[in-house]
Formats: C-alpha cells, sequence, structure tokens
C-alpha cells in the first residue's frame, strides 16, 4: 500500500469502529430474527475476521516505525537481524529506535534505522512523560516493544503509535494493540524473528548475524594505537575482555594474568586488555600479577573505538558481556566464559563463536550472586581450556 499518508492511517483508525458499529447493528437484528446457533457462529467468525484483516492491513501499510528496547549492549546487539529484516520488509518506511542512552553510540551506524533516541533510565518520570510526548508528534503507524518491561510498555503508550505489538507478561499487554509470547529454549535472535516475524508479515528472512556500522575516524585510531603500542602487521593480537556487570560473570583475575602470560610467552601472541573506565582498576591487578607486559586499551575506547578496535584483533576472549558481543558483530572470533547465563540463548551469535562452561547441576542460575556461594561455575575454568580452544582457533596460522 504504497503512498498511504498519515491522514489515511488516522482515517483507518477513526473509522474502524463507525464501520464496526454499523455492522453490529445491521447483523444482530438479522441474529434477533433467527435463532440458529449456526448464524450466530458464523457472525462471529465474521467479526472477527473484519478486525483481523483491518489490523493486518494497518501493520503492513506502516510508513512510520517506532522500535523501544532499553536493554544492555549484547541484548542491543541480539536485534540487530530484526532490524536489518524489518528494513528489508519495508523498505521505503521512517524506522526509528529508541534505545538505553549508554548504549545509543553504537547503534549510530545501523544502516537500516533513519533515527536513534538515545533515553536516560536516570530520568524522573516527568522527564520521560516529556521525552515521549515529543516522540508522539512523529505519529508513528506502528510501535515495536522488544524489551518488554514496565518502562518500555509505559513509554510506548504514551509514544501512542496508531497500532503496537511486542513483549508483554505481567499484565504489560493491557497497552499493546497485540502482545507477543517471547519463544522459549532458542537464542534471542532467533527468537525476536521467530516471535514478530508472522505478525508483521515477513516475506522472506536472513540470518546473516548481528552487525554494527564501525566508524571510519574511530578506525584510523585504533589502527594508530595499535601502531604507537609496536603492533606490527602480521602480529598476531588476543583481546582479554575482564569485566562483567554481574559478579558470577567474572572470570578471575589470577586467570587472566595466567592466560595472557601463556600467550604471550608460549604462543607468540599480543595481548591487548579491553574494557571501560570502571574496568581499568581490575586490569591493574591482572597485570601486576603478570610476568610479561601485556597492553592497556581498558578506559582509553568509547564504543565506537570499542568496535574498532575488536575488528582489528584476531580473537577476543571474554566473560558473558558487552564487548563480546561487539567483536562477534564486526566478524572477529570469540571465545566467551560462561557461568550464570544460558549460552543457549546469549552466546555470541554467528559463525566462529566458542564457549567455555562447565557441567555444574547449578548452572546457567541466571544469579548476579552465586546462590550457594561458591562461584564454581567460574572459579574451576582453567587457563589450560581456553588455551586449548585458542589452538584449535589459531590451527590454520601453524600455531600449536
Amino acid at each position: 500500500m504504497k503512498g498511504m499518508s498519515n491522514m489515511m492511517a488516522k482515517r483507518i483508525r477513526t473509522e474502524m469502529p463507525k464501520n464496526m458499529t454499523d455492522v453490529s447493528k445491521n447483523d444482530s437484528v438479522n441474529l434477533s430474527k433467527s435463532n440458529s446457533t449456526e448464524d450466530r457462529s458464523n457472525f462471529i467468525a465474521d467479526k472477527s475476521a473484519y478486525k483481523n484483516a483491518y489490523k493486518n492491513d494497518l501493520v503492513k501499510a506502516a510508513e512510520k516505525i517506532i522500535i523501544i528496547d532499553l536493554l544492555y549492549l549484547g541484548d542491543l546487539l541480539f536485534t540487530t537481524p530484526f532490524i536489518r529484516n524489518l528494513r528489508k520488509n519495508y523498505p521505503r518506511a521512517r524506522i526509528d529506535m529508541v534505545v538505553n542512552a549508554n548504549f545509543s553510540e553504537i547503534m549510530e551506524g545501523n544502516p537500516y534505522l533513519d533515527h536513534i533516541y538515545p533515553y536516560n533510565k536516570g530520568w524522573s518520570f516527568l522527564q520521560s512523560r516529556q521525552f515521549a510526548r515529543g516522540l508522539s508528534k512523529n505519529n508513528y503507524d506502528l510501535g515495536i516493544n522488544l524489551h518488554g518491561n514496565w518502562r518500555t510498555a509505559l513509554l510506548l503508550k504514551i509514544i501512542n503509535p496508531a497500532y503496537s505489538i511486542g513483549y508483554g507478561g505481567k499484565g504489560r499487554g493491557i497497552f499493546l494493540n497485540r502482545e507477543i509470547k517471547q519463544t522459549e529454549g532458542k537464542h534471542m535472535v532467533e527468537a525476536y524473528l521467530e516471535d514478530f516475524s508472522a505478525v508483521l508479515g515477513f516475506t522472506e528472512i536472513d540470518d546473516r548475524g548481528m552487525e554494527i556500522g564501525v566508524n571510519e575516524e574511530a578506525e584510523k585510531r585504533m589502527r594508530n594505537f595499535l601502531e604507537d603500542q609496536g603492533i606490527k602487521p602480521g602480529d598476531r593480537v588476543v583481546g582479554l575482555n575482564t569485566g562483567g556487570s554481574w559478579p558470577t560473570k567474572r572470570w578471575t583475575k589470577e586467570g587472566f594474568a595466567r592466560l595472557a602470560d601463556r600467550l604471550q610467552r608460549d604462543y607468540r601472541v599480543k595481548v591487548v586488555f579491553l574494557g571501560g573506565p570502571n574496568d581499568l582498576s581490575r586490569v591493574e591487578e591482572i597485570r601486576g600479577m603478570m610476568e610479561t607486559e601485556p597492553l592497556i586499551a581498558a578506559g582509553k575506547t568509547g564504543l565506537k573505538e570499542l568496535a574498532a578496535l575488536t575488528k582489528e584483533l584476531d580473537l577476543v576472549i571474554s566473560g558473558d558481556t558487552g564487548p563480546v558481543h561487539v567483536a562477534a558483530s564486526v566478524g572477529t572470533p570469540t571465545i566467551t566464559i560462561f557461568g550464570p547465563s544460558d549460552e543457549k540463548r546469549y552466546a555470541p551469535y554467528g559463525q566462529n563463536n566458542h564457549v567455555i562452561k562447565l557441567n555444574l547441576d547449578c548452572r546457567p542460575c541466571g544469579k548476579h550472586e552465586c546462590p550457594l556461594g561458591h562461584y564454581r561455575c567460574m572459579t574451576e575454568i582453567t587457563a589450560e581450556q581456553i588455551l586449548k580452544k585458542c589452538r584449535l582457533i589459531f590451527s590454520s596460522g601453524g600455531i600449536n
């Protein structure tokens, strides 16, 4: 329905109840003259079909679409295949997205989005309402809630698209025109595609994995950084990310120190520590435990630089946290150390991504602190286990 104006979208929305009233009145008169159960069943079926046809037409004709997802870095990147497929199936639509302000920078280079609206989760209710009311002036035809918590449900309601779909649960579905039940037991990338494709009428789906548009200026800065650190063409460089949003997601400092020493001393690899400003003290502690000298990028990169730097690396090793998903999104091989989280749903998506985990009855527990107090899912993983994976990844390069 190319060329459908916002005026038409509004007219459809306002005229539908009137038409439905006319249909109901006429059919009610006919039904009052007949006690036929079959007639009543046909009336209900016809009325339901009319409503569904109206809804489907409104969704497929959407010219302005708003997506909302305020989750963290890795979770946000899991949405990128869905966004790409949404663009493929709605090539002429304006597609905007509301994202967590802490991670909006990583989405700025996404070629399938027209506008990014950073939302500060520290805002008051009044500030949040003002933000959402501002977006409501864009008169969106379709709203998509990929997050599905109370905050995003209320924000999308205030933004007030003509029709809204998304994850609900716990009563939040009352704010949506159509509530989507989240698929269990599948990777989040696949869940987004499977859960929303039928409702949105996707005619084709690609599964090329996650992606990030890497900033050219950031690429130049990171190449210069590596050159200044003495990295030469042909050097093999491995990134280690030691942080994690949960204590249970952090592998041991002693383990990282031993791993970094072994990689540099026995495998002729240059190690660079990744991370944000909050990770720097932990990185310095690990550095103090080492016998060799690593490179330190922790605290020196924003998200654009992180994407550019990981693109230059041969491998990234990390716990289940944002930077490892950034690396996977730019096509760099990864090894992810999994503890409390479920690798089936949250592992870096795509090829050349490897998982280290222990088969313990207590994992995955999904807890920020170990309920049993022993943290065995992390403390019992050894540097040797990770090095074994490294040998497999590097075997084509002649490292034994």
